[in-house]
């Protein structure tokens, strides 16, 4: 069994609404490295003009009862960035298991951004921002050394009105099948974010409706109606 990663996959913002705060969306992926050895990345998606927010490391926890501070390594430790106020970070470390078993990697930070509709409206900023990946060292996933990874950007903008497609487009290192699905957001291991509502239960209508493909990973939504920055989780 492929491990599971949880990405917050798309953060759709339309261009009048735009808004403060830090965590936009991110993943964790993993590689096993031999043995019991594991090392693990941290990817987030981050609004670069929240200075006070930013963040030159994270707690990671490894599932195991341990929890460790790991440093961002990319931009010679400050980020990159890569789009208008978008900052891309990794933050890696390298772990090693006392024993066989199937682990639950994981990060969770005060800081989600602020003004998604979907999230806890009108007070996303106060719902932590949760990152999670499954791994399994165990005899019948010897083969699977890699875990999946998103090769699309994770932040997209869309218009009203207008058909939107997202393909998460993600790429697996050992050539196992993917497949795909819509899940709530989280904020902490095992806490889903309150007041979730899907894109298309805002403002409903037999003319907004969303899909997401479990086979290719393309998410479609005809169309948006309400403007505003939305939160898509994908499994």
């Amino acid at each position: 069994m492929k491990a599971q990663n949880y990405l917050i996959a798309l953060f759709l913002l339309f261009a009048s609404l735009l808004h403060a705060t830090h965590n936009r969306s991110g993943e964790i992926i993993f590689k096993k490295t031999g043995g019991l050895n594991v090392e693990a990345t941290i990817i987030t998606y981050t609004k670069a003009s929240s200075i006070n927010a930013d963040r030159d490391s994270l707690d990671i926890n490894w599932g195991d009862g341990t929890t460790e501070r790991i440093k961002r390594v990319n931009g010679n430790g400050a980020g990159e960035l890569i789009g208008a106020d978008l900052k891309q970070n990794f933050y890696t470390g390298i772990h090693t298991y006392a024993q066989e078993g199937e682990y639950v990697i994981w990060m969770t930070d005060g800081n989600r951004t602020g003004g998604i509709i979907n999230v806890n409206p009108p007070s996303s900023d106060n719902v932590p921002f949760h990152l999670e990946a499954t791994l399994r060292l165990l005899p019948d996933a010897a083969a699977s050394l890699y875990s999946p990874v998103f090769l699309e950007l994770p932040v997209d903008q869309a218009y009203t009105f207008v058909p939107f497609s997202h393909v998460v487009n993600a790429f697996d290192p050992d050539g196992d099948s993917l497949a795909y699905e819509l899940v709530v957001p989280m904020a902490d291991l095992g806490v889903q974010v309150p007041n979730y509502a899907f894109p298309d239960q805002i403002a409903p209508s037999n003319d907004n409706k969303i899909f997401l493909d479990p086979v290719t990973g393309l998410f479609l939504w005809d169309s948006p109606v309400t403007p505003g920055v939305y939160c898509i989780a994908i499994l």
